[in-house]
């Protein structure tokens, strides 16, 4: 947590910082299947890459360390693993500083394919544009598709985007990314039949939208300074209970505000020195 929103030529200064927070186990894929094996999904794998390197190690032992399933992280040699610092302003805007790490046009392994291809729920949410257009081809017409929104150009180009809008069936974005759903939305040719859009906004709770009709969820509110993964967190927590047949959404958004609320209430924060 930052003094001030972060500008050139200026000193910005940390004045609070999770005393986990690095090196910490993160990246939607981890945070997402945490959450589905913390609700009762002993199977959910998540697909991703590390580098052959320490950092890729102590990924892989994390993931290990609760349950989760390693079998679709690949490593790739010569590569770096995948890094982000996230600073927060005093107003909630968070900047993201990212390190891909990988090669380009890294896509799905052939295992990665399988898995994908056996999934009866799948879960997306950033990663190389070729890996997730191969995931649209490897995902069978039956299985559940839900799509965790991040707006991210770079990795998430137009088409792709109204891709996954038309495609999903359970939509999670933020307030911050409404726009950039809409604008997917526009270029889909057609949508999922009963598709469900989930916004999250923080302590206001979330809004469920179903065949044009909205619900407010509330939430219980948390003091904390970092939020880090609790977006992903509360998506997993949702999935969780529809993968178990919950048919009834809004006990499913209770169940995602349980989950990330949990994250959040066991976070500690140390408070730096303010001069």
């Amino acid at each position: 947590m930052l003094d001030s929103v972060p500008t050139p030529g200026r000193t910005s200064t940390i004045v609070s910082r999770s005393e986990d927070a690095w090196p910490r186990l993160g990246g939607s894929p981890a945070y997402v299947a945490a959450a589905l094996v913390a609700g009762g999904i002993a199977n959910a794998v998540p697909v991703s890459w590390v580098g052959n390197d320490q950092a890729g190690e102590h990924y892989v032992e994390q993931l290990r360390s609760r349950r989760i399933p390693t079998h679709g992280v690949e490593t790739i040699p010569g590569a770096r693993t995948p890094m982000a610092i996230l600073a927060y302003d005093p107003h909630g805007g968070c900047s993201c500083l990212y390190e891909p790490g990988m090669p380009a046009n890294l896509t799905l392994s052939a295992a990665q394919t399988r898995l994908i291809g056996e999934a009866g729920w799948v879960c997306v949410t950033i990663g190389p544009v070729g890996a997730t257009r191969a995931v649209l081809e490897a995902l069978r017409p039956e299985s559940n598709l839900a799509w965790i929104v991040k707006n991210d150009p770079r990795a998430m180009p137009p088409d792709l985007a109204s891709r996954l809008a038309g495609r999903a069936d359970v939509i999670f974005h933020s307030q911050a990314e409404k726009g950039f759903l809409a604008a997917a939305h526009a270029g889909a040719s057609n949508l999922r039949a009963g598709q469900i859009v989930i916004e999250t906004q923080g302590r206001g709770g979330a809004v469920l939208t179903r065949n044009g009709d909205a619900t407010s969820v509330s939430t219980f509110p948390i003091e904390c300074s970092d939020p880090t993964g609790a977006g992903d967190t509360f998506a997993g927590g949702v999935i969780s209970v529809l993968g178990k047949g919950e048919t009834d959404m809004r006990a499913a958004v209770e169940a995602g505000h349980r989950a990330a609320g949990a994250l959040l209430s066991a976070r500690q924060t140390n408070f730096m020195e303010s001069a």
